[in-house]
């Protein structure tokens, strides 16, 4: 009889501590993820290419019981294609050629690089190797300011924009809307090399014209009190072709999601200004494809006048008819065909925006008659 009750205490001691080690385990799940993964926001099929690009997100993951995305942790080798540690086996894609046309290439190889380059994440990388600092921050709290070659595509931070007393007229790309001291940071700014950029000023190819003026301020807009409003929020700057044309417009938003590559950010959490130095408004017949890229509404440019305005960071996103840049009359080697880059863009739209394909796949094709039947004698 006390072998038995000496056994029955011992059974709940065990058990007793067993609840014990399982209530600590539970305590030691975090409730919440460590990591807001809904904000990535990306097609599923490029998760392995976010994760390759982001290592801080992908260690976050691998400690995290909330993550979703673990079972891409085991191969983290695919890539886009630009970044320096990518092996061409593991790139997102490559083109196909038929046929070398001649003057371009020798060979199928080289007219597969040319198109890669011309078309496809090699144009990211060429943007990417340009990449200069023009004005370099002297200590924490500075300015910096960083732009591909011809200023097509520039990164600021803590950069000051006065606008208070600017001038508007009929003109949306007024090359001499800011003068010296109205735009600029608090930075060392090599002006030589700078001004040396200019050679493709043009409004929709450059931001030559918008940033010439590019002043090395003696003071620090944001930590010295100058600014009327700081805008925390990451911005996008972007000087728009014609809203009520597909083939034009879309060349702003493949240069958006090109950009987007480029600061390796795809974040709906930021702000795009439309630079218009008009007072006009802008018609976009496009307007929901820009849920793609933000949560908010489109900011125009004249909405700060008045003010003396400080971005702690902004992006000047590349434009939509830059010179063998990508937009709708890019001249192109011929016999290729496959660019990764259009069918990524292609991917993330569709996604962000909801949009789902009931109808042919890839591989499939589809045509479609239209007639016209003629009721009042006109077709």
């Amino acid at each position: 009889m006390l072998m038995l009750l000496a056994f029955g205490v011992l059974l709940q001691e065990i058990l007793a501590n067993a609840q014990d080690e399982n209530l600590t385990d539970i305590k030691n799940i975090p409730e919440v993820p460590l990591y807001s993964y809904k904000s990535i926001n990306v097609p599923e099929e490029h998760i392995p290419y976010f994760l390759h690009n982001n290592r801080h997100i992908a260690t976050v993951c691998k400690q995290d019981s909330h993550c979703p995305y673990k079972t891409y942790l085991k191969n983290l080798k695919s890539c886009w294609g630009y970044e320096r540690s990518c092996k061409p086996e593991y790139r997102f894609g490559y083109p196909v050629c038929d046929y070398v046309e001649m003057g371009w290439a020798n060979d199928i190889e080289t007219a597969q690089q040319i198109f890669w380059k011309q078309a496809d994440f090699g144009y990211v990388k060429e943007r990417l190797d340009e990449m200069k600092t023009h004005c370099k921050p002297i200590a924490k709290g500075d300015s910096s300011l960083a732009c591909s070659q011809y200023l097509q595509h520039c990164r600021a931070t803590n950069l000051y924009i006065d606008l208070r007393t600017i001038k508007r007229n009929h003109d949306r790309f007024k090359e001499d809307f800011l003068q010296e001291g109205q735009i600029g940071g608090h930075c060392n700014f090599n002006s030589q090399a700078f001004m040396a950029e200019g050679q493709r000023k043009s409004p929709l190819q450059s931001w030559f014209a918008e940033l010439q003026t590019y002043t090395p301020l003696s003071f620090r807009p944001i930590e010295d009190g100058k600014c009327d409003i700081i805008i925390e929020k990451p911005t996008y700057f972007m000087k728009l072709d014609a809203g009520v044309n597909m083939y034009h417009h879309f060349c702003d938003f493949v240069n958006l999601y090109i950009t987007q590559h480029i600061n390796n950010s795809f974040s709906a959490d930021v702000n795009i200004v439309m630079w218009d130095t008009s007072s006009y408004g802008y018609g976009d017949l496009f307007s929901e494809t820009w849920k793609a890229f933000t949560d908010y509404h489109i900011i125009h440019l004249k909405t700060y006048d008045s003010k003396r305005v400080c971005f702690k960071e902004a992006v000047f996103s590349l434009l939509p008819r830059m010179r063998y840049g990508l937009f709708y009359n890019t001249p192109l080697i011929s016999g290729c065909h496959g660019t990764g880059l259009f069918r990524a863009f292609s991917q993330h739209v569709l996604h962000r925006l909801n949009i789902t394909q009931e109808g042919p796949k890839d591989g499939k094709f589809a045509s479609q008659y239209l007639h016209a039947v003629p009721t009042t004698g006109k077709y």
